[in-house]
């Protein structure tokens, strides 16, 4: 009998842990949302633009300044930037591929497959920065608290953040570095196809309807990694003729 005592308590004390560690995750998850402005107001965000600078991924780009707009429902998308010194606009779907159009200095090409690839990619690269307080709320992502620790003054809660499934055309494991206080995150740190990154994240910026996303991402590891969002704003409303004229 004391055998079988001790073995529902040590049951019994799991199932407790189990349940307080769901209800901290549940907790940071609500403050890393309200941090940006909620989820239901992030939920109805229908189009966002955004123009980068840095953590270019393809040298089929320039390191110039370049510009997206697109359609969070639809998946349609608007690029404008640079090949070299030829400015370069790409109308596509990033959600359900099919007719895309390619202006180069202003002409439509038909060619150049490995440009519009890497544009694609640069998008993904670019919102798995701006976006990562909202890939929380992907079905695929969890988040797990892991340690509480001080930096500079600041109290940290650290999760791992991971998907069982791409995300923007990836996994992620990483870490998130949670500031207690406000719920944002200030620092990143994952591993990509070997190579550890580190991002100091911040900066936020307020993109309309009381929305605030991260603009500055400021790689410890690798300085050509590191992303400025310059601009970032949201929109009710944008004329179809962006996503299909020049």
């Amino acid at each position: 009998m004391k055998t079988l005592s001790n073995v529902l308590l040590v049951v019994i004390l799991t199932l407790f842990c189990q349940l307080d560690l769901v209800a901290q995750d549940d907790s940071l998850n609500k403050q890393i949302w309200q941090s940006i402005g909620g989820q239901e107001k992030w939920d109805s965000l229908q189009f966002l633009a955004f123009s980068a600078k840095g953590n270019t991924i393809s040298d089929q780009l320039s390191n110039d300044e370049r510009k997206f707009l697109f359609n969070r429902t639809t998946g349609a998308c608007r690029f404008d930037g640079y090949k070299g010194t030829d400015q370069v606009t790409y109308l596509f779907n990033f959600k359900n591929p099919g007719s895309d159009k390619l202006f180069i200095r202003g002409n439509l090409s038909a060619d150049e497959p490995e440009l519009k690839k890497s544009i694609k990619n640069q998008l993904f690269s670019d919102l798995n920065l701006l976006l990562l307080p909202t890939l929380i709320g992907q079905k695929n992502v969890q988040l797990k608290s892991q340690k509480e620790s001080f930096s500079a003054g600041q109290k940290l809660t650290i999760a791992n953040i991971s998907s069982s499934g791409p995300i923007f055309g990836s996994k992620i494991d990483g870490l998130l570095y949670i500031d207690q206080n406000t719920g944002e995150i200030v620092r990143y740190e994952y591993t990509d196809k070997g190579e550890k990154n580190t991002y100091e994240v911040s900066k936020y910026k307020e993109i309309g309807d009381g929305i605030r996303l991260p603009s500055f991402f400021n790689s410890t590891s690798n300085d050509q990694k590191s992303c400025i969002f310059s601009s970032i704003s949201s929109f009710v409303q944008v004329e179809q003729k962006k996503f299909t004229e020049l």
